[in-house]
């Protein structure tokens, strides 16, 4: 009877313990077939979809964001180190032609795919409303985090000597090691718009 009653109790604490992270991942939860249908384009200039079938990264970007360059050589390192995890790169509107586009992932010697969001429908599905703002997406479908990249910048025109938070760094480390953790910070940088 005591072994019953043990169980029971174990039983009830670990529901009490996982039912709050399963409604958290609920709400985080996003379609695959809703992003698969927006239309984004590559640098090639033809329709491109973001593949949601491992980890993955989407960050959006402006070409002319003084935060989105400070912080592409670290994204491209973050990549180069998580092979395993899809990395894209969101520019959205219609305010960047391809060869803008181009000029800087030359520059920069970004790696990993950059498509454009014309009609801004990924940035509004996903709630974007900044350049830099990261998403890291687990294959369930879930945002685990979602965000700036670090602490570095701690307001427009305000940057740290020190960065002593790596959110998106730590988020795919606790990804990597099965911690399911739903982090979300407000971002900081250039507004999304076509002006």
């Amino acid at each position: 009877m005591k072994l019953s009653n043990v169980f029971i109790r174990l039983s009830f604490l670990l529901a009490i313990v996982i039912f709050p992270v399963f409604i958290k991942a609920q709400e985080n939860l996003i379609s695959s077939a809703k992003i698969n249908a927006i239309k984004l384009i590559n640098l090639t200039g033809k329709e491109s979809r973001i593949n949601l079938n491992k980890t993955t990264v989407i960050v959006f970007l402006s070409p002319e964001c003084p935060l989105c360059k400070n912080y592409l050589p670290g994204l491209v390192k973050l990549q180069n180190a998580n092979k395993s995890i899809n990395f894209y790169g969101v520019i959205p509107g219609t305010s960047y032609s391809i060869k803008e586009i181009n000029e800087l992932k030359n520059e920069y010697g970004i790696n990993f795919d950059l498509l454009t969001d014309k009609d801004k429908r990924l940035s509004k599905y996903l709630g974007a409303t900044t350049t830099p703002e990261v998403f890291l997406i687990n294959k369930m479908g879930a945002i685990t985090y979602s965000g700036l990249i670090d602490n570095w910048s701690s307001s427009l025109g305000q940057k740290r000597l020190v960065i002593t938070e790596k959110y998106l760094e730590q988020a795919i480390k606790d990804l990597s090691n099965g911690r399911q953790t739903f982090k979300k910070t407000i971002p900081v940088g250039c507004l999304i718009n076509d002006i």
